[in-house]
């Protein structure tokens, strides 16, 4: 897959199934967010293949791809000054009656606690809360497919960018119940620690390539990640079930740390 004349995937291979989490991560300019458009059908690669539910996605039209997959950009904007509970339905189709409409949009709205925020228009709204509106929408498409027979995949681009502890819990647990409800998801994220809270696979990018895929366990090693990032990393396990990935920041520019001084020194 080339951008402008430069190469950035190369010998990717990954299926995505349905009810798994697949988080993809990796450094800036690794690929990521090429993997997840070309996923999506916005983007053709040049060589190779991409297929949803066993078609190609050029082959669709935009609504029948729409039914069958929901994605959340990374940078989603809404121009126009619409509701909050406006946005979100406009990811539903008009072949679903309004009576069903109006309760996706609810549950989605309650998915990502946003209830009390539902007739603000997005404009007034602060950067996480319209992230978190877009999350909705997103789910409202899903949700929407599937009452049409389809819905079966969700792509996001950053889910939790912008959003504090809380709110990237919300995210994390409406993505886990989106695949227990049978649908595969597939999340580009750069907190690895979160990667390994909400994925049954993660995929690490590197230049373009994939360099590892299987479970946290297995590609979240200090090794791998040392070497992939550049950078000292610690692996532990704080509680059973669960890794927190920690990078080990140089401390030499700290005040203090200087060469040759000592912090207990006196004049």
């Amino acid at each position: 897959m080339r951008l402008g004349g430069r190469l950035v995937l190369e010998d990717v291979s990954l299926a995505l199934s349905p009810g798994e989490v697949v988080a993809v991560i990796g450094p800036n300019g690794a690929g990521k967010s090429t993997l997840l458009g070309c996923l999506s059908g916005a983007l053709r690669p040049a060589d190779g293949s991409v297929t949803i539910d066993g078609d190609h996605p050029a082959a669709l039209t935009p609504a029948a791809l729409g039914q069958r997959r929901a994605v959340l950009e990374q940078t989603p904007e809404a121009r126009a000054p619409f509701g909050l509970d406006e946005l979100v339905g406009l990811a539903i189709p008009r072949a679903v009656s309004p009576k069903d409409a109006d309760t996706i949009v609810a549950r989605a709205i309650a998915a990502l606690g946003l209830d009390a925020l539902a007739k603000r228009a997005i404009t007034e709204l602060s950067g996480g809360e319209r992230h978190r509106a877009h999350m909705a929408r997103a789910l409202a498409q899903l949700w929407a497919g599937r009452l049409l027979g389809a819905g079966r995949w969700l792509l996001l681009d950053e889910p939790t960018a912008s959003l504090d502890l809380a709110h990237q819990d919300a995210v994390l647990r409406a993505a886990r119940q989106v695949a227990r409800e049978g649908a595969g998801v597939l999340a580009v994220l750069h907190d690895l620690t979160l990667a390994a809270a909400v994925a049954d696979r993660i995929a690490l990018m590197e230049r373009g390539r994939l360099v590892a895929l299987g479970t946290p366990e297995a590609v979240l090693t200090p090794e791998r990640l040392g070497a992939v990032y550049a950078l000292p990393v610690a692996v532990s396990a704080p509680v059973p079930g669960a890794l927190a990935v920690t990078p080990l920041f140089s401390t030499a520019h700290r005040p203090g740390h200087s060469q040759g001084a000592s912090p207990c020194s006196s004049p």
